[in-house]
This record gives structure tokens, C-alpha cells and sequence, in this order.
């Protein structure tokens, strides 16, 4: 059986938030760790958590059981390098990413992912909800290594998201889609609905 490793994108440095929102205090712990723990409690194979900006506080406040961590020290780069870091620090076949901002991914989400891997390794798939596209995204290894070679900002979105080769599988679930958490409005909404 191939292995599936899940990325968390922990590397950026929150500038609209104003301050490191992996760090935010949610649910009795983190942003971050109420993602790590979601990753850890679904049947990925592997989980890296990925550190950038703020890495002392950050790695200092991590919660993990099974996760490694790994370190991005171009972190002001676009976010595919984090991702690159992640898919070295690990041996496997296929990559789900999960961005520290998006608390509201289930275990059930990233499982369907998973599924969908076992079921037909695709090349790579994007998550449809009710409400549109979003995370988290699985990438083959081939896949990845061809993202990597893509200049600029929002790779992933530009790569995966505007496909129009068939080559980018869609695995619906039918639930809303979870907010990323970018600005203090953001965050107040998500306690506010805590």
C-alpha cells in the first residue's frame, strides 16, 4: 500500500492578522494544534508541520503525538516551498496539504482525500463543498514535483483550482466550507461561533 503524509502550513507570517495566528487561542490550545490534532487523529500515513516565521514561540507551542516537525527558512517565499519542505522530511507517495488557518477541516475531509488516493491514485485532487473549492488539496508526488517547478504566489489555487486538463480529481463532501482564518475579523467570527 503507498503512504500519504499530510502538510501543515504552519511557515507564514500572519501580516494581516498582525500577529502569528498559528498561535491564536482556540478550542483550549492553538490554531495550529487544533489542526495538528485533526491530522493526527485521521488515517494519514505521516504528518509534517511546517515552521516559518516566529518558529521559537511557534515549535515551542506544538502539541504533537505522531507529527514531525520541519523547518522553512524561506518562509517569505510562496507557500509551495513550504510544501516542498514538507514532502522531503517524509517518505511517501502522496501529499495532502492543510493550512494552520483552517481549523474547521475534519478528520472525515481528510479521510475522503485518503479514499480517494487508495481508490484511484489520482494525480492530484481539490476538495468541492457545498459552497465551493477549497482544502485541503492531495498531490501525487509527481504532481508535487511539478508544482515546485511554478513561479509566484498561490501556486496550488493557480495549479490545482483552474485545471483544465482533467487531470485534477474532485472530491465532494457535503458540508460547508471551513473559513481560513486571515484577520482579526476572521478570528472573532470563528470564536463567535465556537
Amino acid at each position: 500500500m503507498t503512504t500519504v503524509a499530510g502538510i501543515v502550513l504552519a511557515a507564514g507570517s500572519s501580516l494581516r492578522m498582525g500577529e502569528p495566528k498559528q498561535l491564536l487561542v482556540y478550542r483550549g490550545t492553538t490554531l495550529l494544534n487544533v489542526v495538528i490534532a485533526t491530522a493526527e487523529a485521521s488515517h494519514l500515513d505521516h504528518v509534517v508541520v511546517v515552521t516559518g516565521a516566529n518558529a521559537g514561540a511557534i515549535e515551542d507551542s506544538v502539541l504533537v503525538d505522531r507529527a514531525v516537525l520541519a523547518h522553512n527558512a524561506d518562509f517569505e517565499q510562496p507557500n509551495m516551498v513550504s510544501v516542498a519542505v514538507g514532502a522531503r522530511a517524509v517518505d511517501a507517495d502522496a501529499f495532502v496539504t492543510l493550512p494552520c488557518d483552517t481549523p474547521g477541516i475534519t478528520t472525515g475531509v481528510i479521510d475522503a482525500m485518503i479514499d480517494r488516493w487508495r481508490l484511484d491514485a489520482p494525480w492530484a485532487a481539490i476538495t468541492d463543498y457545498r459552497d465551493g473549492s477549497g482544502h485541503p488539496f492531495l498531490l501525487s508526488r509527481v504532481a508535487l514535483d511539478e508544482a515546485a517547478t511554478v513561479a509566484g504566489p498561490k501556486v496550488l489555487w493557480r495549479f490545482l483550482g483552474d485545471d483544465d486538463t482533467g487531470r485534477v480529481s474532485r472530491v465532494t463532501v457535503d458540508r460547508a466550507m471551513p473559513p481560513d482564518i486571515n484577520t482579526p475579523a476572521d478570528y472573532e467570527a470563528l470564536l463567535g461561533d465556537a
